[in-house]
């Protein structure tokens, strides 16, 4: 299994977009036609801090991954918060009410039990019980900074087999990322991501990669070490029919870079980071139910972008999203 080396985001979207249409394969998964590769892929990507995509072909939607983030550190798998931004995300639930799979709750709550998580805006609250997987990331690494135990693992069992009946659990939502780990380097933070499946457009590029180097960035502030190198690894790369006409005009993109920010205050512990969470989580409320009575103010640089990153969806504030990050300005306010 060779290992693709990519600055950021951009160069591997073109990178990857390339080695897709040389080497993808015609497979049919649940009545859809995609185009996988036939081999594992790593990807080793030497500036995570470049995870803004600014490539145009790519129409990629800068709000979403800002979102999705807010709602993984909140530990919720709720559809409340989501689907407002993305609609169709409700296609992907069993129920209309929570996606089952979510990432969230296995991150912050995780409890080994059989019954699926139901965490949302009023519950997760009063929520205690289960195990804090970013507290043992932080505890384990403050401690023991070389260690190799730092994993935080997702893909569970005991909800993703078997239904109460013993039968294979009929789901539209099992997780693609098994686990994430986090190995200190020569002082840095380096991040290492497991997946068993992941789609170029709808993941990969969409949220996936933002998601887990936003994380890492998060983590290496909070252990007071720089970021390292993060390493995405999928056993099936691949995309689908919809998307062919997009991925072939990346492929051919010349004129990119991978522009990065790098911010002067991120969170200074576990706790600050949660504070700035709550923070971040009401005022999204507030923004979505159209009831917003101030600007967010915050003292970190990096959670003020975050905030006003899901500002900027609102037309009605949208002028008023001022960001430190340059690559984000001249993604929202000049386009």
């Amino acid at each position: 299994m060779d290992m693709m080396e990519f600055q950021g985001i951009n160069s591997f979207l073109v990178g990857m977009a390339k080695t897709l249409i040389e080497d993808g394969r015609e497979r049919e998964i649940r009545g859809q036609i995609c185009y996988e590769l036939p081999y594992p892929v790593i990807c080793k990507i030497t500036n995570p801090r470049a995870r803004i995509v600014t490539i145009t072909e790519r129409k990629w939607n800068p709000v979403l991954p800002y979102v999705e983030s807010l709602w993984l550190g909140m530990g919720h798998n709720d559809l409340a918060m989501p689907a407002h931004y993305l609609e169709r995300l409700s296609e992907f639930s069993d129920d209309g009410i929570t996606l089952r799979g979510a990432y969230g709750p296995r991150f912050r709550y995780w409890n080994g039990g059989n019954s699926d998580y139901n965490i949302g805006q009023d519950y997760s609250s009063n929520y205690s019980g289960g195990i804090d997987q970013f507290k043992f990331i932080i505890d384990l690494l403050q401690k023991d900074p070389n260690s190799r135990q730092a994993i935080i693992t997702i893909g569970d069992p005991a909800k993703d087999c078997f239904d109460s009946s013993g039968e294979i659990k009929e789901t539209k939502d099992r997780p693609c990322t098994r686990n994430i780990q986090f190995i200190i380097n020569d002082g840095k933070l380096d991040v290492f991501v497991h997946m068993r499946s992941n789609d170029f457009m709808w993941g990969a590029s969409g949220v996936n990669i933002f998601n887990y180097t936003f994380l890492q960035e998060i983590f290496a502030g909070i252990l007071g070490v720089d970021v390292g190198v993060y390493y995405h690894m999928a056993n099936n790369f691949h995309y689908y029919e919809r998307h062919k006409s997009k991925v072939e005009k990346i492929a051919n993109v010349v004129d990119f870079e991978d522009a990065s920010h790098r911010y002067s205050l991120s969170f200074n512990s576990l706790q600050d980071y949660d504070n700035n969470i709550k923070k971040l989580a009401n005022y999204e409320v507030q923004l979505r139910n159209g009831d917003l009575d101030v600007i967010l103010d915050l003292e970190s640089d990096f959670a003020s972008d975050w905030g006003n990153a899901i500002l900027s969806y609102y037309q009605e504030y949208k002028g008023q999203a001022k960001f430190y990050n340059s690559v984000l300005n001249k993604i929202i306010n000049e386009n």
